[in-house]
């Protein structure tokens, strides 16, 4: 269980507050949210300390795009276990992705939310995301979850939810797609496009629609074949990048997307519509090995240099990072400075979701902090003003 107490005060950090660094500041965590940021806060009877001298104070990391971490799948097993094992990496808030049938999508959130006291006892659980079910092609998860989009199923799924399923998976051209992303829309869901082979112009029609975001850019996408000799082609991925309306999500573990397309998309679309992600899997963050897959049976082999891979034919599933890596890599391999690794990796998926008091520091949002080292390891991860971990 997480460490409650009353009071926090972090004292003496680089604070990032308000899109800056502030040095050698402290932060006033109560009742769950940042009370203050200043020098030299007093610190009243009671109050927990955290000396972080020499340490980075950061926004919780957001992961928007996460089956499982360590020795734990979400959909098999402890959500309480699932919650703990992203608080040793950094994440404050999380999206809890499902790759079931229908059925069991309904039945795993319904068991979540009964041992998790309604996501209470998870503080950094921030609802779910079924992602292997409206699909033209489930690619390396089970292909006996996909399904055609019709109203019965959506409200079933959205009842069992209890209305926190906040990001839905759906390839555009599957038959029913823009009603569906006229539902997500006018409930407050963002509709990703995932695992499509779709147009330019039937994803047009998905934006107008209301689809706002792309499920781990790249990776699925057609390449578009030459027509006219020495004519290059504009294919959907050069429509997403430059649709505005859209946000990407990027897995930033050197495996899944050639670091040159990583980018361009930083360059082009800008930190705000980016989100670095890990679809990661069970085996996530452990040392090389075999781990139990995503699909029952179906092993998967976790390299350093290759990501989680099915040890049947070799098909990428998942990847191999924690939500940290993401972080790590994107001040480390793609240069961004850390308040641009923060707005990556938790400001901008934060807003994406709805999730208007995460991802930044300021009096009043929530007390979602990580206190990272200079080679940002991990010192401390709070979560709703608890402590869900220290180093």
């Amino acid at each position: 269980m997480p460490a409650r107490m009353s009071a926090v005060l972090i004292r003496g950090g680089d604070v990032l507050h308000a899109g800056r660094l502030e040095p050698a500041a402290d932060l006033f965590l109560d009742g769950g949210r940042i009370q203050a940021v200043g020098r030299s806060l007093p610190a009243a009877r009671g109050t927990r300390v955290i000396e972080a001298a020499g340490c980075w104070v950061l926004p919780g990391l957001v992961d928007i795009h996460t089956h499982g971490v360590g020795d734990v799948a979400i959909d098999t097993d402890s959500a309480l276990d699932f919650s703990r094992e992203h608080a040793r990496h950094g994440v404050t808030s999380c999206l809890a992705t499902l790759a079931g049938s229908a059925e069991d999508d309904a039945r795993r959130m319904r068991e979540i939310l009964r041992e998790t006291d309604g996501l209470r006892l998870t503080p950094n659980i921030a609802g779910f995301r079924p992602e292997i079910l409206y699909l033209v092609d489930a690619s390396a998860g089970p292909a006996s979850s996909l399904a055609r989009p019709e109203p019965r199923i959506t409200e079933m799924l959205w009842e069992a939810s209890r209305g926190l399923i906040r990001v839905w998976d759906i390839s555009p051209e599957i038959e029913g797609a823009l009603p569906f992303i006229a539902w997500c829309a006018e409930h407050g869901v963002v509709a990703s496009m995932a695992h499509s082979a779709a147009g330019i112009e039937t994803v047009r029609a998905a934006v107008d629609a209301g689809m706002r975001l792309v499920t781990h850019f790249y990776d699925l996408f057609a390449i578009p074949k030459e027509t006219d000799e020495g004519v290059y082609p504009a294919g959907v991925t050069d429509y997403i990048t430059i649709e505005d309306r859209l946000t990407v999500e990027i897995i930033p573990d050197g495996v899944h997307v050639h670091p040159l397309l990583v980018e361009k998309t930083l360059r082009c679309k800008g930190v705000d519509r980016v989100v670095f992600i890990t679809d990661s899997l069970r085996g996530s963050g452990k040392q090389p090995g075999t781990y139990d897959g995503i699909i029952p049976g179906e092993p998967v082999e976790v390299t350093a240099d290759r990501g989680i891979r099915r040890k049947s034919d070799g098909i990428l599933s998942g990847s191999a990072i924690t939500t940290l890596t993401a972080f790590r890599n994107a001040v480390m391999w793609f240069g961004r400075s850390i308040p641009e690794a923060c707005r990556l990796c938790a400001q901008t998926p934060a807003r994406l979701i709805g999730l208007a008091r995460k991802g930044s520091l300021a009096p009043g949002m929530d007390a979602d902090i990580i206190v990272a080292d200079r080679d940002l390891r991990l010192r401390a991860t709070i979560a709703a003003g608890e402590i869900l971990h220290e180093a």
